[in-house]
């Protein structure tokens, strides 16, 4: 089989019409409401548990419906009936959701007594209604939800849509061509300084350009976190709201980010490596990612697949059946086309079918790896599928495991099939766990501070400054232009998912670790593999416990950054 770049195939989530599928909702959430009566304090256990079934039946037909509209826009921001489909989709789903409020205020406000009774008898669905009853102390009475409900659509949902649509929109002319935002991160790794460092500029002039409108979306949506999630709810801090979502200890995230930025030094030592090696005087930030050696010829997309498919068949035939499902199903959006949103994702697509991937392919080693990164997310996605439609997504964190791992898959195996090239492909390795460890800890950072500032009422420029000299510091001894001072605006995740981006400083350190131990005992595979079937069914603490970590524990985070030395020092011998 050949494979090309292409669109997706969405046919088994595009409704008949939303007006029809909108009908459909309506009749089941009605349906849901007439066992309102059945909700008291002596509901059975059987009677309870087919009210349940029956709602994630609705809830599965409620994701298809919002997946569907999410992908069209994602498709092409610019198109402005994706854009007037996906405002409507969310208008509707957020008033059934709404409707159906009353199903888990009634299950919050139980006696303990009565609550425990139905957990223990929910099977499966055990961890989600253990969840539900920790956070009620954070829920507000139903008609206060149902009012945030609709302020979220038209709020903080919207400011986020008009954030994507502005930044898909943004042309960049370079070369003397068009160039999409996905081709110009290319050209940042480009083997030639003076294109690099043009490269740089182009790609963020216009959120330089743009400041004051992307600052004004930014200041909005980080207020709107605060007060109602601080103010209202009663959480502890703003990152606190990700902690208890994701059901990871404030300590242990305090651990990590401690951990990443005492480590920061190990890549200081890197940089004045690599600046060696490049033949440089002076190493700045335009260089960061310059490739050791020049990337030689085009990776087809049919090459990349088959690559990967064969990395994951050697890790288990599991892996790589997953993977492939996803792609003969066309479940990827892979070719680059203008208004296409910016980066890569995968979406669930509910228990029943396989997830969908975006990403935009231009030949270049990096974007195999991106395919790795993103099929790793749908291979945890489709392991997990044996969960409940509530439990079937992982937190945050865990999320990146599968898919950092895949990556460390396929880049061992390039190196190991290629020596000569071990070398650059080291440095290259070494640059992605900069970027996605202590770059992605520095967001993290740079987000408690930007909401404490706009709590203060600093400027956009005040927060800017602020960003820059804690990048400054971050990089050591790498020499860091003005320009960069705008690099915030250019990250989607502090928008969309606010203090998003430290799941990855932990899926990377996670996988290391990981990784040694595979490496160690290749049985250890069907452990991963349990792991990663568990989906979002138990608390990250107990997942991973069972695995042998404690995320609790400076000494196991550490773990990651020692096996970080070790590389260095390959390298630098």
């Amino acid at each position: 089989m050949n494979y090309k770049p292409s669109s997706w195939d969405l046919a088994v989530i595009t409704p008949d019409s939303i007006a029809k599928a909108s009908t459909i909702i309506e009749e089941k959430a009605k349906g849901i409401e007439t066992k309102k009566k059945l909700l008291t304090n002596s509901i059975t256990s059987k009677t309870f548990m087919n009210i349940i079934i029956e709602y994630e039946s609705l809830r599965q037909k409620m994701e298809k419906l919002g997946i569907y509209a999410h992908l069209k826009f994602c498709e092409n921001s610019n198109d402005q009936r994706a854009v007037a489909e996906m405002s409507q989709v969310e208008s509707l789903l957020t008033k059934a959701g709404n409707r159906l409020l009353f199903l888990t205020h009634w299950f919050k406000k139980l006696p303990d007594e009565k609550a425990q009774e139905l957990i223990d008898a929910s099977s499966r669905y055990r961890y989600y209604f253990e969840t539900l009853r920790k956070n009620k102390k954070f829920t507000l009475e139903e008609n206060e939800e149902k009012i945030i409900n609709i302020k979220d659509t038209t709020g903080s949902s919207a400011l986020n849509t008009i954030y994507n649509i502005l930044t898909s929109d943004f042309v960049f002319q370079f070369l003397g061509k068009k160039k999409t935002q996905e081709e110009m991160v290319t050209y940042v790794r480009s083997k030639d300084p003076k294109i690099r460092e043009a490269a740089y500029k182009i790609l963020l002039a216009p959120y330089k350009l743009n400041k004051t409108v992307i600052g004004e979306i930014y200041k909005n949506i980080i207020n709107d976190w605060r007060e109602e999630n601080v103010a209202l709810r009663g959480y502890k801090s703003p990152i606190n709201v990700r902690n208890e979502v994701n059901d990871i200890p404030d300590e242990a995230i305090d651990v990590l980010l401690r951990v990443c930025k005492k480590n920061q030094h190990l890549f200081h030592k890197f940089f004045e490596i690599k600046r060696k090696k490049l033949g440089l005087k002076k190493l700045t930030r335009f260089d960061l990612y310059a490739p050791i050696e020049e990337e030689k010829g085009a990776i087809s997309y049919d090459q990349a697949v088959k690559l990967v498919l064969k990395t994951f068949a050697e890790f288990s035939p599991v892996f790589k059946d997953c993977a492939e499902k996803i792609i003969t199903k066309n479940h990827v959006h892979s070719r680059v086309q203008k208004g296409k949103r910016s980066g890569a994702f995968c979406c669930p697509a509910t228990t029943q079918l396989p997830p969908f991937i975006l990403l935009s392919y231009t030949a270049k080693y990096r974007d195999v790896s991106t395919l790795a990164h993103e099929l790793g997310h749908g291979i945890h996605m489709t392991l997990s599928q044996g969960q409940t439609e509530f439990t079937m997504d992982a937190c945050l964190p865990l999320a990146e495991t599968a898919s950092i791992f895949s990556e460390m898959l396929l880049s061992e195996k390039v190196m190991e099939d290629n020596p000569k090239a071990a070398k650059a492909m080291m440095f290259t390795k070494l640059d992605d766990l900069y970027a996605s460890i202590i770059r992605q800890a520095g967001f993290v950072a740079f987000e408690i501070k930007a909401h404490q500032m706009m709590k203060e009422g600093k400027t956009v420029d005040q927060m800017s400054r602020v960003y820059l000299e804690d990048l400054r510091k971050q990089l050591g001894p790498v020499e860091v232009d003005e320009i960069f001072a705008y690099e915030w605006a250019y990250i989607p995740h502090i928008f969309s998912t606010p203090f998003y981006c430290y799941a990855y400083a932990f899926g990377n350190l996670l996988t290391l670790a990981l990784y040694e131990i595979y490496k160690e005992d290749k049985k250890f595979s069907e452990k991963i593999i349990e792991m990663l079937a568990k989906g979002g069914s138990a608390s990250p603490l107990e997942i991973t416990k069972a695995i042998g970590v404690d995320i609790t524990s400076e000494k196991f985070w550490q773990k990651g950054f020692d096996v970080i030395q070790k590389m260095i020092k390959k390298i630098e011998n």
